[in-house]
């Protein structure tokens, strides 16, 4: 009763709350036509990001449908119910538990012209560990990866396993798209590995960079999402 409880409080106070919360905070946006959130005005793509950094993500993204990965654990049930009431279409899975039924219901969905958002170290971890899904995904499916992160000036980290971050009201934060990635098609395991190992260190470093160069960034970023 108490995580159905929580679920529901996700769905009916969580949207308005994230909004008012994120509402508070200046915003810049940095990296080209990616890091405009409309996939109407550059074409879909599948963003990854660490678990860390999610609840931006969610609050910039939403409204445009986006497809969100979420495991099927009692935690994903509340961050599924969430993102519905975000605007997210949540779908179901992970590397544990439905993971090859997730992949399957994300290729069916990537002519829909929606971007996709993974969370490559969900949703327990090892924290900043890249699994093998958005890989796969970008090669069956043709779809760049785009690793994108934000930072703030500052925020509460909690004691999770990803340290999860939670800014204060009325800080700053910018929003950093990297480059998008494009990944072979149909790459056997091996290929998987050798592509999953190298997102990894660039989402590693795009993460790391964007935090040691907050205030440039954030001086030199768009004030509005559009380049």
């Amino acid at each position: 009763m108490r995580r159905g409880a929580l679920s529901w409080l996700a769905a009916r106070l969580g949207p308005p709350t994230l909004r008012a919360w994120f509402a508070t905070i200046r915003l810049r946006w940095y990296g080209g036509k990616y890091a405009n959130p409309d996939p109407r005005s550059r074409g879909n793509a599948i963003y990854v990001l660490w678990h860390q950094r999610l609840l931006c993500f969610a609050y910039t993204h939403a409204r445009f449908r986006g497809r969100l990965l979420v495991s099927r654990s009692s935690d994903g049930e509340i961050l599924a119910r969430l993102a519905a009431g975000l605007g997210f279409s949540p779908i179901r899975g992970s590397s544990r538990r439905g993971g090859s039924e997730a992949l399957r219901a994300l290729l069916a969905e990537a002519g829909s012209g929606c971007d996709f958002g993974i969370t490559p170290d969900g949703p327990r971890g090892p924290r900043q560990v890249f699994k093998v899904g958005a890989v796969y995904l970008a090669s069956r499916s043709g779809l760049p990866i785009v690793p994108i992160t934000v930072a703030y000036r500052r925020s509460w980290q909690f004691r999770s396993w990803d340290r999860f971050q939670l800014p204060w009201p009325f800080t700053r934060g910018v929003i950093h798209a990297a480059a998008p990635v494009a990944v072979p098609p149909a790459l056997d395991d091996s290929g998987l590995e050798t592509w999953r190992l190298r997102l990894q260190e660039t989402l590693q470093s795009h993460t790391r960079t964007t935090d040691e160069r907050f205030e440039e960034l954030f001086r030199d970023g768009r004030r509005r999402r559009n380049p």
